[in-house]
This record gives C-alpha cells, structure tokens and sequence, in this order.
C-alpha cells in the first residue's frame, strides 16, 4: 500500500488510500454495496472498551484467581475478555472480512441490526451474573447470547455455503462457527447448572471441554484462519501456498475434538492423542506464518505485523504447556497458578494481541472510508495511517510484552505483590492500545502536502505537482 500517487496542487487533497480487499458487501437480503460502518464498528470499538476495562480489572482480580481460579470475580473476568473482547471483536471484524474472504456478499442479514444490541446486553448481563452470583442474570443474558451467536453463525454459514469461492480461510471459519455453537450450548448448561446442580461430578468435564472448545476450538481457529487472507493482505504476501494451512487445518482440528472429548469421556490417551495434534498444528501455524513473512512485498515492520509476531510466538508457547498441563499430575497449587498463568498467555499474549494488531488496521480503514473519502478531490484529507497515534501505539506494545511475561513468571511463583505489579503494567499497556484505537473516531488535522524534490534536493516551484505518499 505504501506507493507514491500524484493529485494536483490546485485540488490540494489526499488521494484515496489503496487497500483493495478490505470493502465489504451486503448480501441478497439487503442492498448492494459498501458494507455500512454502523453494522461492524460497534462490535470493534465495544471490543476494544472491554480491554481496557480488562486491563484496568486486572490487578485487582489477579491475586483472586490465583488463589481460587474458579471464584466469581474471576469468571466474570475471563468472560469480560472472552466474550466482550475477543468474540466481540471477531464478530465485527468477520462482518467486514467474510465477503472479502469469500468474495460473496453476506447473506441472512435480515435481522443484523439487532444483533449488536442483543449481543451486548447479553454479555452486560451474563458478566454481571457473575460478578454478583445471581443465577436469574446469568441465564437472562446466556440466552441472549446463545440468540445472538445463532444469528451471527445463520450470517456466516448461509454467506459460506453461497459463496462460489472458499479458499482457506473460509474452512477456519466453518470449523470455528461450529465450535462457537458448542460453547455457548455448554455456557448455557453451565449457567443452568448453578441454579439446579443437575451435572453433579461431571460440571469438571465439562468445564474443560468448555474451555477447550472455547479458547482453541471457536477463538484460535478463527484467528489462524483468518490471519491466511489478512497477513497475506497487510504484508503482501502473492506466492504462500495453501497446502501446509491445510494440513494444519486437519491437526488443529483433529486436536480439538481429540482434548474435548478426552476431557468429556474422561479417556487419558484420547488427550495424549489430540494433545500432541495441537502441538505439532500451533508449531507447524509457527512456521507458515514465518514462511510467510519471509516470502512478503512489503519488507518493513509496521504493529500489525510487530503484533502479530509476538502473538505467534505466545501461541507456540501457550499450546504445549497447556497440554503439558492438562495431561501432568501435579501439585494442585502449581496447577492452578499454571492455568492462570496460561489463560494469560493464551488470552492476552496470543488472541488478544493478534486482534490488537489486526484493529490496527480496520477500525481507520472504516472510519477512513466513512468520513473522509467522500472528501478527496475536494478538500485535503489526513492519511489513513495518521489516524493511529504509531508511537503511542509502539509504547504500549513494549509495555505489554514486558509487562505480560512478568506477569507470568511472579504468578507461576506465587509472589503475590509482584503479580499485581506487573499486571498493573499489563492493564496499563491495554489501555493504552484501547485508547489508541478509539482515538481513531476523532477529527484529525490534513495531511501536510509533500513537494517532490529534484535530485539536487531542491523543492519544486509553485504550482507544480506534489507527491503524497499514502497508506
């Protein structure tokens, strides 16, 4: 996208930046053209708020979780990045990616304008379920969004099924809507269970099953599909075969059912099994995702990408020591300070910086879109990639991978003080990248115009055309 375009200094504007790919459309049951900024922003702006309110939680609600995992506030922590962050924003953002993916417009969108709000409130409600312990909230806002997460898979699956074109990508996100309906079932049961105690022994099971099924089956799945059309696009990468992506496809989803239904049936080597799937898929998505870059268009680094590799190499890391955990007979303490320790690097290192990175480019591009491209040719316009603040943005990507692997280490060792500390980090990195992002929404001063130097250096004379190099 970096790549000179000469305008006029008499029109004195901005030229449209080039980020073909990134337009969405509206499928057979709504008007064609451009998808409107109002169906996927929401979600993205909404999703990036609860980071933030993660991260400002955090190092109160840390120290609790690593003494009682299960606790309440804990809950509704982790259902605060789960489903208000990371869902959230993947349900926005694939609003705007699966027609551009599939090259087909989205279909089932009769009732999209109920979605956010549905999703929303049932989110609100089923968080504040649990951080007050009140059954009747969490089934209200369970319901809700077991409603809402079957609309958004009705969009999603009827747009797949329709496309003419399924390359990928679109096979993740099959794979991922299916495991979606799964976790929320499981949710839902889970939800109910609180009220009549109906699993019994069996609530552990189906708890891992939930969380298996939630964090690798509907969260990972998605981005690693995902991450095959968007980094090819962000990095211009023309030349990546597909057949290593495939296989992983099979290994991850192999590993899924293998750790789930493990875990369901209580059966040890059906867990041996679909662990070491998981490994051999997250280091073989490793080594894609380097041949990847390595084969890119574009050479510089910019925090999508800088986001994106530090969300691989937590993911490298996450995936095998949790099936190291998940398979080892422990002491009970350490397992418990290990599973926070993992659902911190999993959520927030892996998940949570690859949507970092991805909003990165999204949220200016539809904001851009929206309120500035009508403008150009008739008044000077800022650049696409001045509407994010890039040093705020590579401080708090600094100060959430220096912060989130001390995070881990003090919370592994059971130092209390430590642990808070460095969250306080972490959250403050959060917040940093959430407000980066929402600062996105406010007006912006024009690009500066930029003369074309002669090859003595001498600026160009009055009148004479300028260069803008755009994004």
């Amino acid at each position: 996208m970096n790549s000179p375009v000469q305008s006029s200094a008499a029109a004195g504007a901005t030229p449209a930046p080039r980020a073909q790919g990134m337009s969405g459309t509206l499928g057979a049951s709504g008007a064609a053209g451009a998808l409107p900024l109002w169906l996927p922003l929401p979600f993205l702006l909404t999703g990036i708020s609860a980071a933030a309110l993660f991260g400002l939680l955090l190092p109160f609600i840390l120290p609790q979780a690593l003494l009682a995992p299960g606790g309440l506030h804990t809950l509704a922590l982790v259902h605060i990045v789960t489903l208000g962050w990371l869902t959230m924003t993947i349900m926005g953002a694939s609003l705007q990616l699966a027609p551009v993916i599939l090259e087909s417009p989205l279909r089932a969108i009769r009732f999209v304008r109920a979605q956010y709000p549905l999703y929303v409130v049932g989110v609100a409600l089923l968080i504040l379920g649990f951080w007050l312990g009140q059954t009747l909230l969490l089934i209200a806002g369970g319901s809700l969004v077991v409603i809402a997460i079957a609309h958004y898979v009705a969009i999603i699956g009827s747009t797949i099924v329709h496309a003419t074109k399924r390359p990928l990508s679109a096979r993740y996100l099959a794979a991922s809507a299916t495991y979606l309906c799964v976790v929320v079932s499981l949710g839902l049961a889970a939800a109910l269970n609180f009220q009549f105690g109906f699993l019994g022994a069996a609530v552990d099971r189906l708890l891992l099953t939930h969380i298996t099924l939630g964090v690798v089956g509907w969260l990972t799945t998605t981005l690693m599909g995902v991450s095959y059309t968007l980094t090819r696009m962000f990095a211009l990468v023309h030349d990546h075969s597909d057949m290593l992506g495939r296989r992983i496809f099979l290994l991850l989803n192999g590993g899924i059912i293998g750790m789930a239904a493990g875990f369901a049936l209580n059966w040890d080597w059906l867990r041996i099994i679909g662990g070491l799937a998981l490994v051999a898929a997250a280091w073989l998505f490793a080594a894609d995702y380097v041949r990847m870059f390595r084969s890119r268009k574009r050479k510089a680094f910019d925090m999508t990408q800088r986001h994106g590799i530090a969300a691989v190499v937590y993911l490298s890391v996450a995936i095998p020591a949790g099936v190291l955990v998940a398979l080892a007979g422990a002491d009970p303490v350490w397992i418990e300070r290990a599973l926070v320790a993992l659902a911190l690097a999993a959520l927030v290192g892996w998940l949570g910086q690859s949507t970092i990175g991805y909003l990165y480019k999204i949220v200016p591009f539809l904001v851009w879109q929206s309120r500035y491209a009508p403008k150009v040719g008739r008044e000077r316009v800022p650049l696409m990639r001045d509407l994010v603040h890039q040093r705020v943005a590579t401080v708090s990507f600094w100060v959430v991978n220096v912060a989130l692997p001390a995070t881990l280490l003090c919370a592994l060792l059971g130092w209390t003080l430590a642990t808070q500390l460095a969250a306080a980090g972490l959250g403050a990195g959060l917040i940093l990248a959430a407000a980066n992002i929402l600062g996105v929404l406010a007006p912006h001063a024009p690009a500066a115009p930029q003369p074309r130097r002669s090859a003595t250096g001498a600026a160009p004379n009055a009148g004479a055309p300028r260069i803008t190099v755009v994004e």
